[in-house]
């Protein structure tokens, strides 16, 4: 990850998010000396697109060091919902890394927490541990709740389906989308899943995931490219195609016109599958940076 943008410099970006612990969050970082890693993303769906996202993460050690007084104090200013309170001081402790994550969507803002559980790793011929994950596992326990309190809140569940080397990875990417919906049966996304296989730079493993609401038909595929150290230009002509495909003009214009914005920002994570509607949408991730506060 980069290093860069000072703490000022994202209050100013995201001021937006002052009253829902965004600004509270990175400022008592700073006071705390704690670095953290901030992600953006875009999703695009047949309403629109929809880019003011981010996600702020921390490693367990720095957040325990942080909030050591008011373990759930973060959550409390993001108005976790009570009975979400309660399972998030459960499982907190058991987290390797801790997620928070604010999004403007169709009915509003949605904050989100994931806690990142430390995984299983595969053995190798020697029977020590490699450097690739287990399968079958689950990975990120994840919450979100609107922050207008008009619905409840949903648990996500990130569940490990492979840590491959890249090109399996992306076809197990591939093969587990098409069997979502037939609209994935395109010479589009045929095109996009090709280029990135010829990206193949990389002899470190990607990562595949299957994310599940409880409760709800939502279900999807996420697939980390960090690792293949590609820019958002590299999918661009693809991925614009193959959203020309799926949805309307006006969507295809204005994510055409976005993903020119963030061309030069590092690609990161493809996900992409049905909402609860049986709808189809697309989140890419880009860009994450390690904000630095020992300096700040």
């Amino acid at each position: 990850m980069k290093t860069g943008k000072s703490i000022e410099q994202l209050l100013i970006e995201f001021s937006e998010l002052e009253p829902y612990g965004f600004s509270s969050l990175l400022l008592h970082c700073r006071a705390c000396k704690v670095p953290f890693d901030l992600e953006q993303s875009v999703r695009i769906d047949r309403i629109g697109l929809f880019h003011q996202r981010l996600l702020v993460s921390l490693d367990a050690s720095d957040y325990h060091r942080a909030f050591e007084e008011e373990k759930l104090s973060p959550f409390a200013r993001m108005n976790v919902p009570s009975d979400k309170l309660q399972q998030l001081h459960t499982f907190l402790p058991k987290a390797w890394r801790i997620h928070f994550g604010w999004e403007l969507g169709n009915h509003g803002w949605v904050a989100k927490s994931y806690l990142e559980l430390r995984p299983r790793f595969l053995k190798n011929q020697e029977l020590e541990p490699s450097e690739r994950l287990a399968p079958n596992q689950l990975l990120f326990l994840g919450y979100k709740w609107p922050l207008n309190g008009m619905l409840p809140g949903v648990v996500t569940k990130y569940n490990i389906l492979c840590h491959s080397p890249p090109r399996e990875a992306i076809t197990q990417w591939e093969s587990s989308v098409l069997h979502l919906n037939h609209e994935y049966e395109s010479s589009e996304f045929k095109s996009l899943t090709t280029l990135l296989k010829n990206c193949d730079t990389t002899e470190d493993p990607l990562l595949v995931l299957e994310v599940s609401d409880e409760g709800s038909a939502r279900f999807s595929y996420d697939i980390n490219l960090y690792d293949l150290e590609q820019t958002v230009d590299t999918v661009r002509d693809p991925f614009s195609s193959l959203i020309y495909r799926l949805f309307r003009e006006s969507v295809y214009q204005y994510s055409k016109s976005y993903l020119e914005s963030i061309a030069k920002e590092r690609l990161g994570h493809l996900a992409t599958g049905v909402d609860r509607h049986g709808s189809i949408f697309w989140t890419l991730y880009y860009g994450a940076i390690r904000v630095i506060t020992q300096n700040d």
